[in-house]
């Protein structure tokens, strides 16, 4: 228990037990005077001596010998009183030099000074935070905090056969554009790194959420995160650079409505509302938008619960100045999401649990169309498509070219540059199937199965090949302009999933054992949302994934992954990556 200062406290009690005895002794002597009834009692300085051991001020041998001479002082001011005149003014007159004589005090006087020291003491005790320990403003009760770190060791293997020339479609639209005529331009186009092994990659992630209470219903909630940079799928961050410090993004700013027990509200940007796995959206992935997730359980049966989630989601907004050196305006646009995921969880008995869900997302305005004519030799430094172009990829989607280049006639047939930016060949609406079955093996280990399937249903290679600009991507020749009889893709993906013991070890001791299968072809899902560790990012990958974690402790849990996947079309570019992991929640 928490004392507060003794030199204060103590004076500040003891004053108190002196105006309280004194004011006890007076008062008995007055009410002696006018009834003739017994003496005083004693019980005041009591119980206030008995205070003074509970706040640590006094011990308790010393009490007990307080205790004994008030005692006795009353024994000794009753025996005074039956001698004292009626009309005595004075309680207890001094006997020896340095008595102090306590006059009689009327009772609004004594009431006064009582009311005011217990002010000062109740001030004291508020600003010093011992009166009600433990205790804080209402605010701070109403402020919840969250965050997680993680520290990782990487390594990625690449095998000896991998091609060398896969090219960086990413890095073409970071850049500006990239020549594609060889009559012009000689460079080599940006490739990705497929051939050199990357050791011993130090990387963390931390992140910090704020979320505040601010009626029965609404909440509030602001989350930082560490990053290398502003792409959505990874908040990893990479050591080194000289020891320079790190970047720290915004990763959530929302609003929480909920008016009723089971429909909530979001608002901003927030956690991914559905039920998913990363098959199609990052476990760092947050989304930026509107959504309504319910969940109830069914009247008749308590162990069945139905939930879902509607959501309307920005991706990409054109700009409304575009093209900036133009008086002709395409005008703005926005490339949107659309989700909707109905699902129910059954709880069969205390050992078997299957949730299940069906999602439907729809992704409109992401489709890249061929520009009008577009001279670039006359000075123009835009395309009418050129917004078009993703913001952000990973590799996997079949692309194509968005700029429909004029050949300068003060030229040779040929030999104008085509400065080239890509986009998306397909549209993308989703169907995802998800399910989850938790059990229990041998009576005592958990055991999780879950498995998704997603297909694309606008995938159609006829209106691709049939389109203004030929779609590129994965072919087997080194040619970004190669035939239709090259070409390979697909709209089908799907995961499975085994996990043995606790599926998210909280407790120092639990653990758990998975083993993974993932098969995504490159236009089944977007290629910029999923996980950025299976095959580096991306779609067009294919392999197994292996994990275990430990608890070392509370919330805090040392892992290991082994991830192994291989392109399934095109070029060869098997990439294994090794993740040791020292984790932690609060």
């Amino acid at each position: 228990m928490f004392a507060p200062p003794l030199s204060r406290m103590s004076a500040t009690l003891l004053t108190l037990g002196l105006i309280c005895a004194g004011s006890v002794h007076a008062q008995s002597l007055e009410t002696q005077a006018a009834t003739g009834n017994a003496a005083p009692t004693e019980s005041t300085v009591i119980n206030l001596i008995n205070l003074l051991v509970k706040r640590g001020v006094i011990t308790q041998a010393n009490a007990n010998d307080l205790i004994h001479e008030a005692q006795a002082e009353a024994s000794q001011a009753k025996a005074a009183a039956a001698r004292a005149p009626r009309t005595a003014a004075v309680v207890n007159g001094p006997t020896q030099p340095g008595d102090v004589a306590v006059p009689y005090v009327p009772q609004v006087v004594r009431d006064q000074i009582k009311d005011q020291v217990k002010q000062e003491v109740m001030a004291q005790a508020k600003a010093e935070n011992w009166a009600q320990p433990n205790t804080f403003p209402d605010w701070v009760s109403r402020i919840t905090i969250d965050g997680d770190l993680r520290v990782r060791d990487e390594y990625r293997f690449f095998s000896g056969r991998n091609a060398n020339n896969v090219t960086n479609f990413a890095a073409i639209n970071q850049g500006g554009g990239f020549d594609v005529n060889s009559a012009t331009n000689s460079a080599q186009v940006p490739t990705l790194n497929t051939t050199g092994n990357r050791n011993n990659l130090e990387r963390f992630r931390a992140r910090l959420g704020v979320t505040a209470q601010l009626s029965e219903q609404l909440k509030a909630g602001i989350g930082l995160a560490s990053g290398n940079d502003n792409g959505p799928v990874s908040t990893t961050a990479t050591a080194g650079g000289g020891f320079s410090k790190k970047n720290i993004w915004l990763n959530k700013a929302f609003f929480s409505y909920q008016p009723t027990p089971w429909l909530n509200v979001l608002a901003g940007r927030f956690d991914n509302p559905f039920f998913s796995s990363d098959l199609l959206f990052s476990s760092d992935l947050e989304m930026d938008g509107l959504a309504a997730r319910f969940q109830h359980a069914l009247p008749a049966n308590r162990d069945v619960t139905l939930f879902g989630t509607l959501g309307l989601f920005p991706i990409q907004y054109t700009s409304d100045n575009f093209p900036s050196n133009s008086v002709q305006k395409v005008g703005g646009d926005t490339k949107w999401m659309l989700g909707a995921q109905f699902g129910a969880q059954w709880k069969i008995d205390p050992h078997n649990t299957v949730k299940g869900a069906i999602a439907y997302y729809d992704f409109q305005n992401l489709r890249g169309t061929l520009s009008s004519p577009c001279a670039l030799y006359a000075g123009v430094t835009s395309c009418s498509t050129d917004n078009e172009a993703p913001t952000f990829m990973q590799g996997g989607n079949t692309l194509l070219a968005l700029r429909n280049i004029v050949q300068n006639p003060n030229l040779a047939p040929g030999a104008t540059p085509e400065p080239q930016l890509f986009g998306l060949a397909y549209n993308y609406r989703l169907l995802d199937v998800k399910g989850q079955w938790d059990t229990v093996v041998a009576n005592r280990l958990k055991l999780r199965l879950d498995g998704e399937y997603v297909r694309n249903l606008a995938y159609n290679e006829d209106k691709a090949f049939g389109a203004a600009s030929l779609p590129v991507n994965n072919y087997d020749s080194t040619s970004i302009n190669a035939q239709r009889s090259d070409y390979r893709s697909g709209p089908n993906g799907y995961f499975a999933k085994v996990t043995l013991g606790e599926p998210e070890p909280n407790s120092k001791g639990q653990w758990n054992f998975s083993l993974g299968y993932k098969y995504l072809q490159p236009d089944a899902t977007l290629d910029a949302l999923n996980d950025p560790d299976f095959h580096l990012g991306g779609t067009n990958a294919r392999g197994y994934i292996l994990s275990a974690a430990y608890a070392v402790a509370r919330d805090t849990w040392l892992s290991a992954r082994y991830l192994s996947a291989r392109e399934i079309y095109g070029p060869p570019e098997s990439i294994d990556v090794l993740q040791l992991e020292l984790n932690a929640r609060f």
